[in-house]
């Protein structure tokens, strides 16, 4: 048999696709391999080198000696984890409700809820931080948290078009049988939402572990600092003298965490479900 020749228009994408998979993975390879290279200025060296010209583990040992990273990592991790149960149980009520609900008023509530998509966020810091500090959850993580849970509508209308798509003899089957709206809710739609369950795990985890303004609001102890804070703490210490070599070795470490997160839930975002193909 003959082999197909690759049409031009396909060879020129392909080429296309690469030189853009160059531009983002070039610079994150150089910013690993430079955190491992020896630098005994605090500037790094120019012109930069892909290949570390002398390999040292020098900056990860001066990183977890003078930063307390490990205390910064947990901090942000309770935060993180918090932040997506809390997020993962009420957009997918919501939007299960939202969506296979009967009530008057759907259509009016889900308006609502998305107009908060549209208020800027720096016009809500001072209010949300009074109603956390008068409540008493300063330097805590659920003051970090509970502002993005209440305003997660983004979450909600996810979760709302994901039940769209979903049979709607799933929610007559249980009504029949004599299930409270909860019961199907918990032992027939959430099973199904593993997908969307897992894109917003991801997508809340790189929000809240990438937050800066908010943290640093809430949190006012050093001990309860998270991996943001901790590293504009180390870049602008000292007068703003910092070792470079050890600023990409903390941003290295601090990335480890999130990577994991979201190779662990990319399986779950890509995986089809069982009952996607169901026909009303």
């Amino acid at each position: 048999m003959k082999k197909k020749k690759m049409k031009k228009s396909t060879l020129v994408c392909y080429l296309i696709l690469a030189i853009c998979a160059l531009v983002v993975v070039v610079p994150f390879f150089w910013f690993i391999t430079t955190s491992f290279d020896y630098v005994k200025s605090y500037s790094l060296r120019f012109p930069p080198k892909l290949i570390p010209e002398e390999f040292s583990t020098m900056n990860y040992r001066m990183a977890l000696t003078n930063v307390p990273m490990f205390r910064y990592l947990v901090n942000t991790l309770k935060v993180v984890a918090l932040s997506s149960v809390l997020n993962v149980f009420t957009a997918t009520l919501s939007g299960y409700a939202l969506s296979k609900g009967r009530f008057p008023g759907k259509a009016i509530l889900l308006m609502v809820i998305l107009s908060n998509m549209m208020v800027p966020f720096e016009s809500k810091l001072m209010p949300m931080y009074e109603v956390i500090r008068s409540i008493g959850l300063s330097n805590t993580a659920l003051g970090v948290v509970l502002p993005n849970v209440m305003t997660n509508a983004m979450y909600i209308f996810f979760v709302k078009m994901f039940c769209d798509g979903l049979p709607d003899d799933l929610y007559e089957a249980g009504i029949v049988d004599g299930a409270s709206l909860f019961r199907i809710y918990g032992k027939i739609y959430l099973p199904l939402l593993k997908p969307i369950i897992a894109t917003i795990v991801v997508l809340d985890s790189i929000y809240i572990w990438n937050d800066l303004l908010w943290p640093m609001i809430v949190m006012t102890q050093p001990s309860n600092y998270t991996v943001q804070i901790g590293l504009v703490l180390y870049n602008t210490g000292a007068g703003g003298l910092t070792h470079a070599g050890t600023a990409l070795a903390l941003s290295v470490i601090s990335i480890i965490p999130l990577s994991l997160i979201y190779i662990f839930m990319q399986k779950y975002i890509v995986q089809s479900i069982a009952f996607s193909g169901m026909k009303q």
